[in-house]
């Protein structure tokens, strides 16, 4: 048929399309990064949510001593927390490598208190009981303290979303040798061993652990410690995080 432009045909000589290997990982970049931008937006929430917290406190508030100082703790520490979310999000659209600011040293106690006042109208409203348990002494732990407060509260939040109406949630802490041990349970439906190591993928979600970047990046701040980080059982159900950090 004439006026119709034919396709050239390719000769056997011609070389097969190829797909350079920096293509694929520019993509599986770019693939990992656009499955991140829905947990982001989740992850932003929960700072945002304490922060507009803190502000609609300040006018009846502003003259308290307390107050202030607690208000540029917290604050300090949620801006802290968007920084280090921000950063894992940059890591994984370059080369997977999200850099860790946790050096410093922290008195555990403080930390966990801390976490267990900021969640504890959170607790309430969902119908759990919010507690810790600490001794007397503890070594100090080699994060700074708002990377600490920040592995905390991510394991909190995480227990307060999997525990119903009625059950608990406990945070505690202790003393192993050289060693410290902090511990955050849940009266969730528990962990099968064989997901274990899942649940600090960015992109894992279960029925009743909602996908997120909060345990991901809690496990990068504890291993750049020179930590570990683990799940277990909790004894009468739910589940158990240790946190295991070098003192």
């Amino acid at each position: 048929m004439r006026g119709v432009p034919r396709a050239p045909r390719r000769r056997r000589s011609d070389p097969e399309p190829t797909t350079h290997l920096g293509d694929w990982r520019r993509l599986d970049r770019l693939a990992r990064l656009g499955g991140l931008l829905a947990e982001v937006a989740h992850e932003v929430r929960n700072p945002v949510a304490v922060l507009r917290s803190l502000i609609a406190l300040l006018p009846e508030q502003a003259d308290d001593p307390e107050f202030r100082e607690r208000f540029a703790e917290i604050a300090g520490s949620e801006l802290a927390r968007l920084e280090r979310l921000l950063d894992s999000v940059l890591a994984q659209a370059g080369d997977g490598a999200a850099p860790a600011k946790a050096a410093g040293a922290c008195e555990i106690g403080a930390a966990v208190e801390s976490v267990t006042r900021l969640l504890a109208h959170r607790a309430a409203a969902a119908g759990v009981h919010l507690a810790s348990e600490l001794p007397p002494v503890l070594p100090r732990a080699p994060l700074a303290p708002d990377a600490l407060r920040q592995v905390l509260l991510n394991l909190a939040l995480n227990a307060l979303e999997a525990t119903p109406s009625g059950g608990d949630v406990r945070l505690g802490a202790r003393a192993l040798g050289r060693a410290v041990e902090l511990s955050v349970e849940d009266r969730g439906s528990g962990v099968p061993r064989a997901l274990r190591r899942r649940v600090f993928e960015p992109f894992y979600t279960s029925a009743d652990r909602p996908g997120g970047l909060g345990l991901t990046i809690s496990r990068e701040l504890v291993e750049a410690a020179g930590g570990t980080i683990a799940i277990g059982d909790r004894p009468g159900g739910g589940s158990r995080f240790r946190v295991r950090l070098p003192v």
